[in-house]
C-alpha cells in the first residue's frame, strides 16, 4: 500500500484521485476507492479502510471521500482515540450472504453478530452527505420473514466506547439491526436516518433502528426510522437513556426490551425517557416486553430463552403523536411464548412507568394492554392525559367484528390502579401478543 504526501500543489492534488489512502499533514487520512485504479471495477476497500484507521485512528481524522466504497469483508475499527471520522461517500456492503454468515463478528447478545465493530474514546463520526448501504434486500429475500438468524449482521455496532458522538448517520437497507450500542458510556446519536424497505413479498423483519445493551448515559435525538421491528429499543442493562424527537414509520415504536431472556444475566433498565415521538402506521407505540419466568426452547423470536430476572424502573413515555397504531400502549411479561404456557411467571419487576400526553388514533379498538405477572405486580403505573381513539371512531363509523364500540384498556396486576389514571375496562390476557391484527371482540 502506498502513501502520498500532501504537498499542496496541483500535481499532488491530481495524484489524490488515483490513490486509495492519502496521509496528509495534520494526521488526516483521506480515503479513495480502489475502483479508481481498476477502471471502475468494484474492489474490496476494507484493507484500505483498516490502514487509514491504523494510521489516523489516534489523534487523527479519517475522511471517506465522495465516492462509493465497496465493503466486501468485515470491518473492525475499534480502540480509536481522539479521532474524527467524516463520511462523504457511500459505503456499499456486498450481498455475499455466505461470506457474512460465516465471518461476521460476534456481539455476544442473542448469538448475534455485526458487519462493523466501531468504537473508542473521544470519537466523532459525522455523516457529511454520505451514507451506509447494507444491500439489505438480499437479506430480506433470503430470510423469508424469519426472525433472528445466526450470522445475519447488524450494520454497525458501537462497542467499548466512551464519549462517542455520531451525527448525520444515514443507513439504507440495513442487513439486520441498523445500529447497536454495546458496553459503552456517554454515546450520542443525533440526526439518524434509517430506511429498510422491501421490493418483494418478503418483509424486512428484525431491522431495528437503534438498540442499546449494557450501556449508560445515552442520547438518541432527531431521527427518522422506517423499518419492520423496533424503532428504538433499550435492551438489558441500559441506563440513563434519553430518546427525543423521533419519527417512526411502520415499525414497533419505542421499546423497553425484550429483557429477562437469560437466567444467568439479570437485566436492569432504569431512567429511560422517550419524548416528542411520532408513530405513523406502527404496530406498537410505547411498550415494554419481557420474557416469561421459565425457559422455552422455541419462540417466534428465533431464539430460546426465559427465566431471567431484573428490574425495569423509572421509564417515561411523553408527548407521543400516534397515527393508525395497532397497539398504542403495552406491557407484556410473556412476549415470545405464543403457546401461553408459563406466561404468569416472569421474574422481571416493573415499576414507576409513566405514559403522559399520548394522543392519536388506534387501528383497532384497543388503546392499551397492561399485563403484569402474579410474581411481580406493577406499582407506580401512571397514565396522564391519554387521548386515543380508533380510526373508525374518529370517522363516525362503527367498529366491525366486535361487540365493543369503545376504546379498550386491558389491565391485570396493576398495584393501586385507582390512583394510576389507567381507565381499566377489560382484563389483560397474560399472552397478549405484540402484533395485533383485529379488534378486541367482546367483554
Amino acid at each position: 500500500m502506498r502513501f502520498w504526501s500532501f504537498l499542496g500543489t496541483v500535481s499532488a492534488l491530481a495524484t489524490l484521485a488515483a490513490a486509495y489512502v492519502v496521509h496528509e499533514e495534520g494526521n488526516i487520512c483521506r480515503l479513495y476507492p480502489e475502483s479508481l485504479k481498476h477502471n471502475g471495477s468494484p474492489v474490496d476497500d476494507t484493507p484500505s479502510i483498516h490502514k487509514a484507521f491504523n494510521t489516523c485512528g489516534s489523534n487523527g481524522h479519517v475522511v471517506f471521500s465522495n465516492y462509493t466504497f465497496n465493503i466486501n469483508s468485515v470491518l473492525n475499527t475499534t480502540n480509536l482515540v481522539n479521532c474524527d471520522v467524516s463520511l462523504q461517500g457511500e459505503l456499499l456492503f456486498s450481498d455475499d450472504i455466505p461470506y457474512w454468515l460465516n465471518h461476521s463478528y460476534s456481539v455476544v447478545f442473542q448469538n448475534q453478530s455485526t458487519a462493523w465493530l466501531f468504537g473508542g474514546t473521544n470519537v466523532t463520526f459525522r455523516g457529511e452527505g454520505g451514507w451506509y448501504n447494507g444491500n439489505g434486500q438480499a437479506w430480506y429475500t433470503e430470510n423469508r420473514n424469519q426472525s433472528n438468524q445466526p450470522g445475519r449482521p447488524i450494520s454497525i455496532t458501537f462497542i467499548n466506547s466512551q464519549n462517542l458522538f455520531v451525527d448525520g448517520l444515514r443507513i439504507i437497507q440495513p442487513q439486520f439491526w441498523a445500529t447497536f450500542v454495546s458496553y459503552s458510556k456517554n454515546v450520542s446519536i443525533t440526526n439518524l436516518y434509517v430506511n429498510a424497505t422491501s421490493n418483494d413479498e418478503w418483509g424486512t423483519v428484525n431491522t431495528d433502528g437503534y438498540d442499546s445493551w449494557n450501556s449508560d448515559t445515552l442520547l438518541v435525538e432527531n431521527a427518522v426510522i422506517t423499518n419492520q421491528d423496533d424503532c428504538v429499543a433499550a435492551k438489558g442493562n441500559t441506563t440513563n437513556l434519553l430518546v427525543r424527537n423521533v419519527t417512526c414509520h411502520g415499525n414497533y415504536g419505542m421499546t423497553i426490551g425484550s429483557v429477562g431472556q437469560y437466567p444467568t444475566m439479570p437485566d436492569y433498565v432504569q431512567n429511560v425517557t422517550f419524548e416528542d415521538v411520532r408513530c405513523v402506521n406502527c404496530m406498537e407505540g410505547a411498550f415494554i416486553k419481557t420474557w416469561q419466568g421459565e425457559s422455552d426452547d422455541s419462540s417466534s423470536n428465533g431464539d430460546s430463552g426465559g427465566g431471567g430476572s431484573g428490574l425495569i424502573k423509572n421509564v417515561t413515555y411523553r408527548n407521543f403523536e400516534l397515527t393508525n397504531v395497532a397497539l398504542p400502549i403495552q406491557i407484556s411479561q410473556c412476549i415470545y411464548s405464543e403457546s401461553g404456557q408459563s406466561c404468569n411467571t416472569s421474574k422481571m419487576a416493573i415499576e414507576d412507568i409513566t405514559w403522559s400526553n399520548i394522543k392519536g388514533t388506534s387501528r383497532y379498538n384497543i388503546a392499551a394492554s397492561i399485563y403484569c405477572s402474579d410474581v411481580h405486580p406493577c406499582p407506580g403505573i401512571k397514565f396522564e392525559d391519554i387521548n386515543l381513539q380508533s380510526v373508525n371512531s374518529t370517522l363516525g363509523l362503527p367498529l366491525y367484528d366486535t361487540d365493543i364500540q369503545h376504546e379498550v384498556y386491558q389491565c391485570t396486576n396493576i398495584i393501586d390502579v385507582d390512583d394510576s389514571g389507567v381507565p381499566c375496562n377489560h382484563a389483560a390476557p397474560d399472552n397478549y401478543g405484540q402484533t395485533v391484527t383485529s379488534n378486541v371482540k367482546n367483554d
